[in-house]
């Protein structure tokens, strides 16, 4: 089939499984959507939330419903003429005891058969770990862990062997070393680490396997294997290997040979060897499929995308031959256009005066950088040096380089890289030791490159909170209009069928919240005087002149306002008890994540709980409640301007070229936070019955009335999407031309048309347009008088002819020169989508 038309995005667990998700599909093909496009639905590590943690790629989670459950759902989908797309992780899987291949090479070491799947050094520096994996997942370390008796030997019943219980994780016991001492038949109670006997006996059978059990805080020094970013629990896969390939993407294949998915989203491509060879390979592997697919299926293309983080003015290589990426490159330009750049000067000098740093992002980045290299990727560090000084003595002119001055030139090189990752081939390397140092270069530093930025700076650096999203660089504060049209003008040449996303399951915080910070760039004198007056606020336990801490406050102050939930008062006492549970998990993770006051890797208890003290003196009846109220006004006076922002957002998404995704839950307002807090359970319930009240016959005064359910944003996206299903060749594959508008207000609008066989459609979304919001009412409308003069100029065609807006239903008429006016078509939403009539 062709690429999607729209797609939505679904989060699978244990408490919303394959069979939850079918359910749901009248409701999503009422909102306008073509494909589901599902988290990983191979079995992952017992418990997982999100399916990243795959342990066997062969098989489809029991845990959400198995392979029966995976096609009833894709024949209900297809019910409704929907398709399916599937997020498979090819770079990496879990490092626990349910995945056989790991266990293999645990039980068997170099000889286990499965001993090159994994990207494992088998001859580290370390003499103690030659031959061995390290296995860093001990919570003490290795010593005390072994005299508390936290590690034992156990007989399993089910297996018939004998295993290690590390902490309550399982290893297994490799053949023949447990009878090393002359004992046939070992008892249990022999190898107890809590006696001097016991503990010498089971540290000698510790030392006989082909893994070392280590305290985790050593793994940053001394893992001898690739890990995803920093996490020990994932190892990297060696899917560049013809049989690992096969293994890994056997079920993906049959699935699409069979007709029940229909297309690929790759995770993570940027961890793999060769990104562009792998992608190669796998649309060729489906394209070799589809011939068996069934029915009118049979033949066509699949739709590949990759999570891909672009640099600004990155491109993604046609050589890769897939679709486009996930949409990062999209949300960051749509979130770039709706700020504004008066604003960027007074915010970046009040963000300099609270955090007492006048450093640019730059200065941030490299800093932060330094610290990974040396402290959290060490051991991956010294493994590229190692690879390099290896290559560099083949050579008559890098024969006499040395390791110090190698290191230094290479510490310098992953401070200062400028993109996630370079793609050399290994066609352009034809030597196997320059193959090798290379390519642990390119795979170590796309995990810097978001540890440094996304899970370092976006916490430490807060001049706006809205600009520290995954896929956006902090030091680009906005974007013109003739800018976003030229990066939605190349999409529309080179992109088509790329996806567009405004939310993600990795997000830091909702579209919604992230289009209301937005307005602070147009009223930044407010917002410095009001946080300036919080900063202060007496009983806030504050010392400003603690550049840290009052850092921290700062962009905590920024993610009350920005995640503020529309329907909460300050009399909702148990509203405003989960809001602050909300805001402790999100300051805690941010304050770890900036590994200022805290981190993952030494918790700073007392800090975290007199942050987590403050916000409990916000609640009603304590000290701070008054500093609360202050901020919920300030969210009321703004809210109506941020809610003007998402929908524009929505429409951008649904007209602009490419594929729109919709994240599970965000058809209403997304006021949501980081991780886990994006994934909570969404209110299905709710959302059929706006849906079906729009069917009803809902009138934009009835969705401007009531603006604050959502069910506005729910009818712009359903409409919006409707139009494209009615003309999928004008959205699909048509042309992109921007709309110029003359007038006092004319850089306040992104207009464009869209033409191809079968119509043509023009799309209005004003930005920055904050002073003309409320219309006295509070409502996200824009006051006619806000727009005087301005018109959007029509091509000569458009002469006096009629329009209709198929959001609102209201009738327009073009003038006699073929313009339009801005306070009639933005008369009844603060959007519209015009076809001729």
């Amino acid at each position: 089939m062709n690429a999607p038309r729209a797609t939505a995005r679904l989060q699978l667990h244990a408490g919303f499984t394959l069979v939850d998700a079918c359910r749901q599909v009248p409701y999503y093909a009422g909102l306008g959507v073509s494909h589901y496009y599902l988290s990983p639905v191979t079995r992952a590590r017992p418990g997982s939330t999100h399916g990243y943690d795959v342990i066997d790629h062969a098989a489809v989670s029991a845990e959400l419903g198995g392979e029966e459950a995976l096609i009833r759902l894709a024949a209900r989908l297809r019910e409704y003429g929907m398709g399916l797309v599937l997020d498979i992780v090819p770079n990496h899987m879990a490092a626990h005891a349910g995945n056989a291949w790991w266990w293999d090479v645990l039980r068997h070491g170099v000889d286990s058969v499965h001993a090159s799947w994994f990207d494992i050094d088998w001859d580290p520096p370390e003499e103690s770990l030659r031959g061995k994996v390290l296995a860093p997942f001990l919570p003490d370390p290795y010593e005390a862990s072994l005299s508390s008796g936290a590690i034992q030997l156990v007989y399993d019943g089910k297996t018939r062997a004998f295993q290690i219980d590390a902490c309550g994780a399982r290893y297994p016991v490799a053949p023949d070393t447990l009878d090393e001492d002359g004992d046939p038949a070992p008892r249990v109670q022999d190898y107890d680490g809590r006696d001097a006997q016991g503990r010498r006996r089971l540290h000698a059978l510790l030392s006989r396997q082909h893994y070392q059990l280590a305290w985790w805080r050593t793994a940053a020094e001394r893992i001898n294997w690739r890990r995803f970013f920093e996490v020990n629990e994932l190892v990297g896969v060696c899917v560049e290997r013809p049989e690992v390939f096969d293994a890994v993407h056997g079920l993906t294949l049959r699935l699409y040979a069979q007709g029940l998915i229909d297309g690929v989203r790759i995770d993570h491509v940027d961890g793999l060897a060769d990104p562009a060879a792998y992608c190669r390979m796998l649309r060729a592997r489906l394209l070799g499929c589809s011939g068996q697919r069934p029915g009118e299926l049979q033949g066509q293309a699949p739709w590949l995308i990759v999570e891909k983080i672009l640099a600004p003015g990155e491109r993604l290589d046609p050589d890769w031959q897939v679709a486009g990426t996930t949409g990062y490159d999209f949300m960051d330009q749509t979130g770039a256009v709706l700020h504004d750049s008066a604003g960027q000067a007074v915010l970046t000098r009040q963000w300099e005066s609270v955090a007492r740093d006048a450093r640019d992002v730059t200065a941030y980045v490299r800093e932060a950088r330094r610290a990974m290299v040396d402290r959290h990727f060490a051991a991956e560090r010294n493994s590229v040096l190692r690879a390099v000084c290896r290559a560099a003595q083949t050579g008559p002119h890098t024969r006499r380089w040395r390791a110090a001055a190698v290191g230094r030139m290479l510490d310098d090189m992953l401070v200062a890289f400028p993109t996630y990752r370079s793609y050399v081939g290994r066609a352009a390397l034809p030597d196997r030791l320059w193959q090798e140092a290379v390519g642990r270069f390119q795979q170590l530093t796309p995990p810097l490159a978001a540890k440094s930025l996304e899970d370092t700076v976006f916490y430490r650096y807060g001049r706006l909170l809205s600009r520290n999203e995954v896929g956006s660089d902090p030091a680009v504060f906005s974007m013109p209009a003739s800018r976003y049209h030229q990066e939605n003008g190349w999409r529309a040449q080179h992109a088509q069928q790329s996806m567009l996303a405004t939310a993600t399951h990795d997000h830091k915080r909702g579209e919604d919240a992230r289009a209301r910070l937005a307005v602070l760039s147009e009223v930044p004198e407010a917002w410095c005087d009001a946080s300036r007056r919080w900063l202060a606020w007496p009983g806030a336990g504050l010392d400003l002149s603690d550049a840290v801490q009052a850092g921290e406050r700062y962009m905590l102050l920024q993610t009350m306002v920005g995640a503020w939930p529309l329907d909460l008062g300050l009399d909702d006492a148990p509203g405003l008890h989960d809001f602050m549970q909300r805001l402790g998990r999100w300051q805690v993770k941010a304050m770890r994540e900036a590994k200022l006051t805290s981190s993952w890797l030494e918790p700073q208890l007392d800090g975290e709980e007199r942050a987590l003290a403050f916000l409990d003196s916000l609640l009603p009846g304590q000290m701070n409640h008054g500093l609360l109220g202050e901020v919920a006004r300030f969210v009321q006076q703004i809210a109506p301007a941020g809610a003007v922002n998402s929908l524009a957002q929505v429409l951008l998404r649904c007209t602009v070229p490419g594929v729109p995704d919709l994240y599970q839950g965000t058809e209403f307002w997304d006021f949501s936070l980081v991780d886990p807090d994006n994934r909570r359970p969404v209110d299905f319930a709710a959302r059929h019955a706006a849906l079906a009240g729009l069917d009803a016959g809902c009138t934009p005064n009835d969705l401007l009335r009531e603006w604050r359910s959502g069910r506005i944003k729910q009818a712009v996206l359903v409409r919006a999407l409707g139009l494209r299903h009615a003309m999928p060749a004008v959205f699909a594959g048509g042309s992109y031309a921007p709309l110029p508008a003359r007038g006092a207000r004319g850089d306040r609008v992104v207009a464009f048309l869209r033409a191809g066989e079968g119509g043509q459609a023009i799309a209005v979304a004003p930005v920055k347009c904050c002073s003309g919001v409320g219309c006295g009412q509070g409502l996200p409308l824009i006051d006619p008088a806000f727009w005087d003069d301005t018109a959007l100029l029509l091509p000569p065609g458009y002469a006096g002819a009629g329009l209709t807006d198929v959001l609102s239903g209201a009738r327009l008429v073009c003038a006699a020169d073929g313009s339009l006016g801005l306070a009639d078509a933005l008369a009844s939403l603060p959007v519209a989508l015009l076809v001729p009539d």
